[in-house]
């Protein structure tokens, strides 16, 4: 497959670069929402520079965070992009990006 194909990445593998085929948007706007319907907020607290963090919980696991104390079941799916531990999603309250979480 030549570079640039829409639908497919590259990622580092254990020989090497392989390509795999990404989700498309609406999937991915689809695992994020589900998971913002079992999401808690947990332990708000500041580093010093001042901004605030606020963990996203599922049974005790950080799955994201937001950066403003919004209800996370009231945020928009923003962009996205691909890590290597999975995807990245912002979260956007307002045009305002105000979070991100983490799709495994």
């Amino acid at each position: 497959m030549p570079f640039g194909v829409p639908g497919w990445k590259w990622k580092v593998g254990r020989f090497g670069y392989v390509m795999e085929k990404e989700s498309n948007y609406e999937e991915i706007k689809t695992k994020a929402r589900d998971l913002l319907e079992k999401v808690s907020k947990g332990a708000a607290w500041k580093c010093r520079c001042g901004t605030l963090h606020v963990p996203l919980l599922i049974e005790g696991e950080i799955i994201g965070e937001l950066w403003e104390d919004v209800d996370p079941k009231e945020v928009e799916i923003g962009a996205y992009w691909f890590g290597r531990w999975g995807t990245k999603v912002q979260l956007v309250k307002d045009g305002r990006v105000v979070g991100f979480l983490w799709l495994a």
